[in-house]
């Protein structure tokens, strides 16, 4: 029998490769099948919806994946539930930014976000119950956190990382396309985003010119430019070292986006970017 995470997996898969569609088109589809208007499905609906969306799963999968969903175990499955299990792994390029986010209003570096590191960067000023006088800013504020910390936060009106990373996953689960996402993150957080294009721009100016030096073997051209900056010869190559490496290569950008940039590859949140899988994301497109 495949695990949850098994056929979580290829039900993924099969959403995010379809086109035009996405995740959104899945959720109408839903709210066609819920012919109640209830909000939720029962597993005979979900069979249902699954079937018109021509996702693939047998009758074994389909039920495994509608249990894993069905966090609260309650035999219906809420959209926002099942749209947010679909997201809660964000891209490497989401997770780079809600990361980059968090760090940008945790001004104090203690790993939470409280009254502390909000009361200079949120106005309430214009907060209707502030000007009438029936909340302080500090009780506006802390209204404003509990918006963060969910159905699975504490309520103790500070915002740790996970609480952060878990409303930013049910926020993306209702964006389908990265670079809307990004300009939501720089517009809310007053962070930098480096647009998908750009990044596709880059690995393949990077592909180019080692077509361009390298012959019959770009690769390695690639790798030993990489290699070259590696100044402890770990086979790593961290953040200051990724700056000269891609100034190398001409791409120059200012703190904030290289510091995204850096963070979409840094897959396992290190510090360091193994420069064999980023040569395998340039020349075989592997993220």
């Amino acid at each position: 029998m495949p695990t949850p995470e098994e056929v979580s997996d290829k039900f993924i898969k099969v959403v995010l490769a379809r086109s035009g569609g996405g995740i959104l088109g899945l959720a109408r589809n839903f709210r066609i099948i819920d012919s109640d208007r209830s909000g939720t499905l029962s597993f005979p609906e979900f069979k249902v919806a699954m079937t018109k969306f021509r996702v693939g799963l047998n009758p074994e999968e389909l039920k495994i994946l509608f249990d894993h969903y069905d966090g609260d175990n309650s035999g219906t499955l809420e959209f926002n539930e099942f749209l947010k299990g679909l997201r809660s792994r964000l891209s490497e390029q989401r997770r780079a930014l809600t990361e980059q986010a968090f760090v940008a209003m945790d001004t104090d570096g203690s790993g939470e976000i409280d009254f502390e590191d909000l009361k200079d960067k949120y106005d309430t000023s214009h907060h209707p119950k502030v000007k009438s006088g029936e909340m302080t800013k500090k009780q506006a504020i802390d209204e404003f956190i509990k918006m963060f910390e969910g159905d699975k936060g504490n309520m103790d009106s500070t915002v740790t990382k996970a609480e952060w990373m878990d409303y930013h996953a049910g926020l993306s689960a209702n964006i389908d396309e990265d670079d809307a996402f990004g300009i939501m993150m720089a517009n809310n957080w007053g962070i930098a985003y480096v647009p998908q294009k750009v990044v596709d721009d880059i690995l393949k100016n990077i592909k180019t010119k080692c077509e361009q030096k390298g012959g019959k073997n770009p690769k390695k051209v690639a790798q030993d430019t990489f290699k070259f900056f590696d100044s402890d010869g770990t086979g790593t190559i961290d953040y200051e070292e990724f700056k000269k490496a891609m100034a190398n290569f001409g791409a120059n950008f200012g703190e904030k986006e290289m510091t995204t940039l850096f963070g979409m590859f840094d897959h396992d949140n290190s510090g360091a970017i193994e420069y064999k899988e980023m040569v395998a994301m340039i020349f075989e497109g592997r993220r």
